[in-house]
């Protein structure tokens, strides 16, 4: 069931936000791409409990531990993505172990200079204001909308599976039209 949650395809995207959501490319890059200044601020790092719809993803049951990252995508001062990247724990001392060790720079300069890392199709939706993960996005925001469109990917490195899921900010509509 929670894996219905997050679609293939949303053919209602609203028209600024369909270029980021469906870009197979590292987010890093586009962002950075489009304004003058980037940085990540690292707000979580560390063991955690999986989502419940992150479970059947990570190939875990619920009890087990999973390294959980949590970081915000700045560009020029403002934050634009909220990235949330959850492992099993097991997978630390093997294929992800540099996760741990990124601090404040971007996953995605990892995630797409790997030839071995795999990365699974996209899958989308919007969150409510009662998902987990919108809240911790909606908590740098002065006015919170009534929903985020996030997607996210499963990447895997040596059989071992690393959860990625996106939350875009109204800013990164921002990016969009100042720089192409």
């Amino acid at each position: 069931m929670p894996r219905r949650d997050w679609l293939s395809f949303v053919p209602d995207i609203e028209p600024g936000y369909a270029p980021w959501l469906h870009n197979h490319g590292s987010l890093t890059q586009r962002i950075q791409q489009r304004c003058d200044m980037f940085s990540v601020r690292n707000v979580y790092a560390g063991l955690s409990t999986a989502n419940t719809d992150e479970v059947a993803l990570l190939n875990i049951s619920r009890p087990q531990q999973v390294y959980a990252r949590n970081v915000f995508l700045y560009a020029d001062g403002k934050p634009v993505v909220f990235a949330h990247s959850v492992v099993a724990a097991r997978h630390l001392q093997r294929a992800w172990h540099a996760l741990q060790h990124l601090g404040n720079r971007p996953l995605g300069t990892l995630l797409f200079s790997h030839p071995l890392v795999q990365r699974a199709p996209l899958r989308y939706k919007l969150l409510k204001p009662e998902h987990p993960l919108y809240r911790q996005t909606a908590s740098v925001m002065d006015e919170k909308p009534p929903r985020l469109w996030a997607r996210r990917s499963v990447f895997t490195l040596h059989g071992a599976a690393l959860l990625v899921t996106e939350v875009f900010l109204p800013q990164i509509l921002e990016l969009e039209q100042r720089k192409a």
